[in-house]
């Protein structure tokens, strides 16, 4: 089996679904990123995401956090991002204007 670049690892609780992303989520990887995603989603429980000081960040990436967060809210549930970033991440994210995003 190949080492992906990334991860993407679902964990089911009674009350919420738990999605870690790690590694490189970046543009090159975000359509593999976004089929993980949707085989383990369910909208049916509020998300719990977890980003653990990726590799690299894009915002392409971000984009799919926001379509996560819509897709929850248009089904009645919360979702909250906890975000583990270098400085340099960091600060890519909020001269994007997406700082937002990751609170």
């Amino acid at each position: 089996m190949e080492s992906l670049p990334y991860k993407v690892i679902h964990d089911e609780l009674p009350e919420q679904s738990i999605i870690r992303f790690s590694g490189q989520l970046i543009i090159n990887h975000i359509e593999k990123i976004a089929d993980a995603v949707k085989n383990g989603l369910k909208t049916d429980k509020d998300l719990q995401i977890e980003i653990d000081n990726p590799e690299s960040v894009d915002v392409t990436f971000i984009q799919l956090l926001l379509s996560l967060k819509a897709t929850l809210k248009a089904n009645g549930k919360v979702t909250n991002i906890n975000a583990e970033l270098k400085p340099e991440l960091q600060a890519l994210i909020k001269n994007s204007g997406f700082q937002n995003v990751l609170n």
